[in-house]
């Protein structure tokens, strides 16, 4: 029975142990899956074949089309612990709107112009996917701080769909789309603080600045945020995130440039494990 006792004693310290510090800071395993409430702002520039149809500035979808709004979005998040110090984590969310509105003023989209007074249609779509290798630099019961770097994965598209104009003839109905898919590198950083086996506050910055095959430009995507663990495997929480995206694209499929912008608060239920 002694042998016994002390076989089992070291698993029982560490379960101990482990009711008293976050469960963000000690489980392996995270998964949260929430509803993001960002308020949008979309840019896009279409370059035309003909120095008459290159736009001096992007077309204003928010303004011009009506999508600044805010409307919810689905996101999720996940994280696994792999070693001591290691951590993988993966983010998922989409932005997509469309608006049928008569113009006011003329919209030059390529070689196309979408005269004043006329019904057009708009649609954007953006997705982010991200993947992050991170490694703790310290990390105690209470605290986490560490760095890495991933990659986004971004699909982004835009259309305006309605009569148009193009090398001043009359095109009839005219729907022109653009898009890109591809990968941007990242560093980031993040840092945990926990106040009680209950109660956490995170925060995370990634940034990206370069010229990377058909991107050039940069972008942020940060959060902030406090959880409330109601149990050592069931959390809730609320963060607030930013995400800028600010590009030239020089693609087969697009030559122009994109201007995306969202923030806004987010309501999450995570799980530990």
């Amino acid at each position: 029975m002694i042998l016994v006792i002390l076989h089992f004693a070291p698993l029982v310290a560490n379960a101990q142990d482990d009711q008293e510090v976050h469960p963000l800071l000690s489980k392996r395993f995270l998964t949260a899956v929430g509803i993001f409430f960002p308020d949008r702002s979309f840019k896009f520039d279409v370059a035309g074949t003909t120095p008459s149809t290159l736009s001096e500035e992007p077309v204003d979808f928010s303004e011009t089309f009506h999508l600044d709004g805010t409307d919810e979005s689905g996101a999720i998040e996940l994280g696994w612990r792999y070693s001591k110090n290691w951590i993988l984590r993966g983010q998922y969310f989409g932005v997509s709107d469309s608006n049928s509105v008569v113009l006011d003023s003329d919209v030059e989209w390529g070689d196309a112009i979408f005269t004043a007074g006329t019904g057009v249609r708009a649609e954007v779509e953006v997705e982010v996917a991200r993947l992050f290798f991170g490694r703790s630099f310290r990390k105690t019961d209470d605290q986490e701080i560490g760095f890495g770097g991933g990659l986004h994965w971004l699909e982004i598209g835009a259309s305006i769909s309605g009569r148009a104009f193009v090398d001043g003839m009359d095109d009839g109905f005219h729907d022109d789309a653009v898009g890109v898919g591809g990968p941007l590198p990242n560093i980031g950083a993040w840092y945990i603080h926990s106040f009680s086996p209950e109660w956490a506050a995170n925060i995370r910055f990634d940034w990206f600045s370069a010229s990377i095959d058909k991107y050039d430009g940069r972008m942020i995507n940060t959060s902030a945020g406090l959880t409330y663990a109601m149990s050592r495997h069931v959390g809730v929480g609320l963060s607030y995130s930013f995400f800028e995206l600010d590009l030239a694209i020089d693609d087969e499929s697009w030559q122009g440039s994109t201007k995306n912008r969202f923030h806004g608060f987010s309501i999450y239920l995570s799980g530990y494990w």
